[in-house]
This record gives C-alpha cells, sequence and structure tokens, in this order.
C-alpha cells in the first residue's frame, strides 16, 4: 500500500514489490486534473501511489482508502506535457489554428447540413491551402534563393561547405539540377510532418472506444466532422481513419504543388536562357499529374468520408509527379544564370499559389455569413479569425526566415519586393496591436482596484467570522490596509475578465492584417509603386520573425519544468489540442482522442465491478469528464452511478464561447440529475470563483441547480500580524474546504442517491 504524506505507519502489502490486489467494489473517487500535468503524488497527496491502469504517460493511481472509499486520480497530462521537448508542437500552432477553426462554427450550422457541409469544406480547403503556403514559401527558400541564385554564384556556395555541392560538376551549370536539390528543403520538411502525424495517429486516434461484452466496435471512417454529429455521438473520439485520410491528402497537396512548380520554373528558366527543351513529355506529365492530384483532393476533402484507398492513390499520384519533374529538371541541358533575378517562372506560380490561398479565405467568410445568425464569440467569425491568423503567423515566420537567409548567404540576392514590404506589417502590426491592447487591459485592471466598496459590502453579506476561532483573529476588511486588500481582490476579479475579451483583439488583429496585407498586393502588384517602410522597420521585422519563435520555444522548454509555468502555458494550448485532427491532420495530436475512451473504460470496469464512482475534476479535467459521461454508447448498458464534482470548469464560458456548436445547455443538461435523460448522472455540483480566469458557471440559464459561487479568498478573516488571505483563482480550488466537502459528502453516502 503507498505511504500517504499525511502518515507513515505501517502498510499491509505483499512481501517484495508485489502491488496489493486492487479492490473495485464500494465507492471510489476519481480525480482528474486540469491543464499543467499534475503528477499523481501532487494529486493524490500520496509519495507513491500505485499505478492500477494505464501507462506512465497517461494512468490511473490509487492511494490508500480513505474513510471506506477508495481513492484514485487519472494523470493525464503526459499526453501534453510529458517530454519538455513537446513545446516544438507550439511550432505547428498555425496548424492547429486550422483544425480549431472548423469546430468553431454555430449551432444553427452545425444542424443544417446545407450550411455544415459548405463551412467543413471552406475550411479544409484552407486548412490544405495552409499546407501549400508551407510548401511555397520553403520552395521560394530552397529552389530560388539557394539552389537558383546562391548555387549560380561561385562567391556564394563556393565559399560555404555545407553549400559546396551546389558547385559540384554535375550541378554547377545546370540550374534544373540545383533546382531538385533546393526540393529537399520542402521535401524534408513534409516527411517530418509524415512521420509526426502517422506516429501520433498511432499513439492517440488508435485508441479504441468501449464496447459491451459480446458486441463489435465499427470504426468510424468519416470522423467527427458530421452535420448534427456531437460529443454525444459514438464515434466523435474515433478518428484514426478520418485523420490518416486527410493526413494523405494534405501530403498530396504539398508533393503536388512541389512537383508543378519544379516542373514549371526549370521549364520556364529553360526558356528564358534559349536553352533547348528536353523530355517534354515528363513537363507535361509533372503539370497533368500534379493538377489532377490537386482535383482529387479538393473533391475529396468535400466529402463525408473518403473512398477507400483513393487518399493513398493521389499520394502515390503525387509522388509520381514529383519524380517526373525531378527527371525533367536533370534533363535539362546546362546554361547560365543571370546573377541577383530570381527564378523565372517562380513569381507567376507563386502568385497563382497564394490567390488558391486567399480564395479559400473567401470561401470561409462566405461560409461563415451564411451561418452568423445566432451570436457567439468573436463576432460569429471564428473560422475565419483563426484561419487569418494561422495563415499570418505561418508566413510572418516562413518570410522572415527567407529574409534572414538572404542576408545569411550575402548581397546579390533578389527577393521579391511584396515580400519586403509585406513582413514589417505582418509582424510589426499585429506586436502594436497587441501592445495596445495589453496596456489598455492593464489600466482597466488598475481602475478595477476603485471599486473595492462592492468587494467590501460583498464579503460583509457572504462570508461571517470562522466559527471557533481565538478572539484575536481580526477582519481584513476592518484593518488599516482594508482599501487595499478588498481593491487587490477586486483587481483580482477584472483580471479574471480579460481572456473573455481576447476575441477582440483577435477580430481586431485579423482585420488589420487582411486589410494590410491587401494594400500591400495592390500596392505592389497593381500601381507598381513601393509602400512606406523603412530599413530599419525590414531588420527589426526579419529578426523578430526568425527569434520570437526561437525565444518562445526556449522560454517554454524552460519554464515546462515548472507546474505553475505549465498551467499558465497550457491553457490555450489543452484548448487547441482538444479536438479531433479532422480539418488538419498535420496539426499537433489530440489528447482526448485516448484520455476520453481510457476514462469511460475505467468507469465501466468499475461498475461491472459492483463500484460506484464519485468524479472530481478540475478545470480541463471536467471537459474530459463531460464528454466521457455525456455519450450513453460510451458508458454500460443498464446505467452506472456516478457523481460529479467540478470546479473551474471551463464548460459554460470558454467552450460555449468559442465552440457553440458542441458545448452548448441541451448537451450538458443530458448529466443533470432527474432531467430524464438516459446518461444522467445521480449528483452534478460544480462551484467556481469570480476571480478564475478560466472557469466560471456551467449553466447560462438560471435554476439548474449545479452551479455554485465560493467565495476566494474564502474567507476575510485572517490572524492577527500574519498576511491577509490571497485570492488562490483557477487552482485554489484544491485547497478550499467547502469543495472537498461536497466530495466527502457524496463519497460518504451508504449508496448514492438514486434516479
Amino acid at each position: 500500500m503507498p505511504v500517504p504524506r499525511s502518515g507513515s505507519g505501517p502498510a499491509d502489502r505483499p512481501a517484495g514489490l508485489m502491488w496489493p490486489p486492487v479492490e473495485l467494489s464500494g465507492v471510489t473517487e476519481l480525480r482528474l486534473h486540469g491543464v499543467g500535468g499534475q503528477t499523481p503524488e501532487q494529486l493524490l497527496g500520496d509519495l507513491a501511489p500505485q499505478q492500477v491502469a494505464g501507462d506512465r504517460i497517461a494512468g490511473f493511481y490509487r492511494t490508500g482508502d480513505v474513510r471506506g472509499r477508495h481513492v484514485e486520480a487519472y494523470s493525464w497530462g503526459g499526453l501534453t506535457s510529458y517530454s519538455g521537448w513537446r513545446v516544438l508542437w507550439i511550432l505547428l500552432l498555425p496548424f492547429a489554428l486550422a483544425n480549431v477553426a472548423g469546430w468553431m462554427c454555430t449551432p444553427g450550422t452545425h444542424r443544417d447540413p446545407r450550411r455544415f457541409r459548405p463551412h467543413r469544406t471552406a475550411v479544409r480547403w484552407a486548412s490544405l491551402g495552409l499546407t501549400a503556403n508551407l510548401v511555397v514559401v520553403l520552395a521560394m527558400t530552397g529552389m530560388d534563393l539557394v539552389g537558383y541564385q546562391c548555387g549560380g554564384q561561385a562567391g556564394c556556395a563556393g565559399d560555404r561547405w555545407w553549400l559546396a555541392g551546389l558547385r559540384a560538376g554535375w550541378v554547377a551549370d545546370h540550374p534544373g539540377r540545383r533546382l531538385l536539390l533546393g526540393v529537399l528543403l520542402p521535401l524534408a520538411v513534409l516527411t517530418v510532418l509524415a512521420v509526426l502525424t502517422l506516429r501520433s495517429i498511432q499513439r492517440y486516434e488508435e485508441v479504441e472506444p468501449p464496447v459491451a461484452t459480446g458486441r463489435r466496435l465499427r470504426r468510424s471512417r468519416g470522423g467527427a466532422a458530421q452535420p448534427g454529429f456531437g460529443l454525444a455521438d459514438r464515434g466523435f473520439w474515433d478518428g484514426r481513419r478520418a485523420s490518416l485520410d486527410l493526413g494523405f491528402l494534405h501530403l498530396a497537396t504539398g508533393l503536388a504543388a512541389l512537383a508543378m512548380m519544379l516542373a514549371h520554373t526549370a521549364h520556364t528558366a529553360g526558356q528564358v536562357a534559349g536553352a533547348p527543351v528536353a523530355v517534354p513529355v515528363l513537363w507535361l506529365v509533372a503539370l497533368v499529374a500534379g493538377g489532377a492530384t490537386l482535383a482529387g483532393v479538393l473533391l475529396l476533402a468535400a466529402l463525408d468520408a473518403c473512398p477507400r484507398s483513393l487518399p493513398g492513390g493521389l499520394l502515390a499520384t503525387a509522388a509520381g509527379a514529383l519524380v517526373s519533374a525531378g527527371w525533367y529538371a536533370v534533363a535539362q541541358p546546362g546554361f547560365a544564370t543571370l546573377a541577383g533575378a530570381n527564378l523565372p517562372g517562380l513569381r507567376n506560380a507563386t502568385n497563382l499559389a497564394f490567390t488558391a490561398i486567399f480564395g479559400t479565405l473567401l470561401l470561409v467568410l462566405v461560409s461563415t455569413l451564411l451561418g452568423r445568425r445566432e451570436r457567439s464569440g468573436f463576432g460569429g467569425f471564428g473560422p475565419l479569425v483563426a484561419l487569418v491568423l494561422g495563415v499570418s503567423i505561418l508566413d510572418a515566420g516562413l518570410l522572415a526566415v527567407l529574409v534572414s537567409a538572404a542576408r545569411l548567404l550575402g548581397g546579390g540576392l533578389a527577393i521579391y519586393p511584396v515580400i519586403l514590404f509585406s513582413l514589417p506589417y505582418l509582424v510589426l502590426v499585429p506586436l502594436g496591436v497587441g501592445l495596445l491592447f495589453g496596456l489598455y487591459q492593464l489600466w482597466r485592471v488598475w481602475r478595477a482596484g476603485r471599486t473595492w466598496t462592492g468587494v467590501r459590502d460583498w464579503y460583509a453579506g457572504h462570508v461571517t467570522r470562522p466559527a471557533g476561532e481565538p478572539e484575536w483573529t481580526v477582519d481584513a476588511l476592518a484593518g488599516p490596509g482594508a482599501r487595499r486588500w478588498a481593491a487587490g481582490v477586486a483587481r483580482f476579479r477584472r483580471l479574471a475578465e480579460l481572456p473573455r475579451e481576447t476575441d477582440r483583439l483577435l477580430v481586431a488583429t485579423g482585420a488589420v492584417g487582411v486589410a494590410i496585407l491587401l494594400a500591400v498586393e495592390v500596392q505592389v502588384w497593381l500601381l507598381g509603386g513601393p509602400v512606406w517602410q523603412t530599413p530599419w522597420t525590414r531588420t527589426v521585422s526579419a529578426y523578430l520573425g526568425v527569434g520570437l519563435p526561437v525565444l518562445l520555444v526556449l522560454l517554454l522548454r524552460r519554464g515546462w519544468r515548472s507546474l505553475d509555468s505549465r498551467r499558465r502555458i497550457g491553457v490555450l494550448w489543452d484548448v487547441f489540442t482538444f479536438w479531433p485532427r479532422v480539418y488538419h491532420p498535420l496539426a499537433p495530436p489530440s489528447y482526448a482522442e485516448r484520455a476520453v475512451p481510457e476514462l469511460q473504460r475505467r468507469l465501466w470496469r468499475i461498475h461491472d465491478s459492483g463500484g460506484r464512482v464519485v468524479l472530481a475534476a478540475h478545470s480541463q479535467g471536467s471537459v474530459l469528464a463531460a464528454a466521457a459521461l455525456v455519450q450513453q454508447d460510451g458508458r454500460p448498458p443498464g446505467g452506472d452511478q456516478v457523481a460529479l464534482v467540478t470546479f473551474g470548469s471551463p464548460l459554460g464560458t470558454l467552450y460555449r464561447w468559442a465552440f457553440p456548436a458542441y458545448f452548448h445547455d441541451d448537451l450538458l443538461r443530458r448529466l443533470v440529475p432527474s432531467a430524464g435523460s438516459s446518461v444522467e448522472l445521480v449528483a452534478w455540483r460544480s462551484y467556481y470563483y469570480q476571480t478564475d480566469y478560466v472557469g466560471r458557471e456551467v449553466f447560462v440559464v438560471p435554476g439548474v441547480g449545479v452551479d455554485t459561487e465560493l467565495p476566494d479568498p474564502p474567507t476575510s478573516w485572517h490572524i492577527l500580524d500574519q498576511p491577509a488571505p490571497r485570492p488562490g483563482s483557477h487552482s485554489g480550488y484544491w485547497s478550499d474546504p467547502a469543495v472537498w466537502r461536497e466530495v466527502e459528502r457524496l463519497s460518504g453516502e451508504r449508496r448514492l442517491p438514486v434516479r
């Protein structure tokens, strides 16, 4: 038996290293942590908890029995923060935003197939455009900057050992062959993404949902992106096939785009130089096969489910197109290249690619307008805002890398003016908007301290003097620092409102970014004039564009060692990676694809062993609990007895605010006791603080009887000459007696209430 921190007495356990048998009958208190990945030792207050299910990444742990009940914890934080190197997933933030965009539609759009299918198609096409965007900019760097320009200058490639291969005899005077070497950069990135996606599918999406004995599980092919298909439906967390098929489509898109760019630029460069064309049929095959692949990808992405073997066939076709393009480039004769000139044909190829990318964003805008009849977060433009942010972040980083690479390789290398003009606005304008928003919110937080009298009156009406305390216990509201203490609590309450106002910042940033980019495009391409900027803005934006992602990764890597840092970092990141990857499969994996079925399977096993469960879930753990409990097929036939205590839950604030189609009162009412639903709980209590920046009320409509507000700090009384109590905010529930008295009450029932 483990040794709790609260005691050191002898334990009744088998000899040696064997664990004692696990008893599942009776009442089991099962604890779920929130973001940040709390350890089992911290969840249970135990020096050596016993692992009873799962593995070291995500497992169930048990401590000694407490007052006649078993106490377990589900530690799922390893799915998001097991290794410090997982901070590198932050580099895929643009893809994560694209995947989240699909889940941000309005309830009316989700219910109506005629509106949902256009929404899904537009978001998936925009996600494909994001992958193509990555490939195009990497191709501009590898093919144009390094292969064509630097490789054609002896002073550029010859002075650097890592580029010496570009001056080898068989490629030095053959631009087509140097272009093929330049393709290796985007091809290597696509390969890394493919390996990461395949491995993460095997670790996350491969987990099967639980089924009753004797029943056969039919794996879903279409995934959860279906009209009217929600968290309560079977198969929502069965996204293995959908993620794999979409992964094939995205890789096919990248390979096809590379093939067409390589064939077109190699052909155009030869024409400009007046060189003869060799094996023209390969050029035609590459363009036709690449175009057919892109057409097939767009068609399959619009379907509810991909027909079997077609995604793999398109990937093979794209690979064949790239082989044909590479063969064509190698076969071309050698010719001299002009120093300081861009790769011929690349401008037309990139213009066509970015026109298609912005065209998909326009389709998302149209589909959003069709469904914007209901009020929701982001003014109803959530999908468009998320995608615009994803494109902006991706292009800011990639274009900064391109400009920095040109400076690293030396002078004489040409960069398209639109890139030089766009980069400062992509980097500096969002930072400026964010800085102004932050300053404005800091001013509002400071001003909130002037409402301290409201805090004083609230505590006077809700918090009484603790019973049994000595006479020298004093009230913080009656001392000389009363105003300062109450003003601090008022500022905490105002600060807690800030996350729910960030939609204004994101909408403003997206709108300003789109407007500026359109203005730059019109000024450069149509009017042919320069855009106002200075050399220092280009320099600063280039350094910031390259340095900020690297600095962010280093800071996150350092902060990952601290639980408090992981909590702050993980709030939004755990929201982004909660959803199945059925819009952008190259996004970071969805931990819920594994966590929800594992939690369902554990609850099922306890039920089959004659046990009952009191589920105590904090923050994101309450979202996992609701997702696991709301599925009727994920719970044992004949019903089970589960009581739920949630605290700091973002169900009614963050998730209803950003994803109204999937988290709404009608769905959550299925869990409310005596609501007449077949999946209802025997009890549900949800606690929240006004100082909590993540969790608030679960239900908008009052009278449901689930939500209870608690004071934070729990009291204004403190010991004389000791510090006044401080707000615990989002993590204060773990030490709040009111929460654990309710857990104790439900766990101490001789038998849980009957429906």
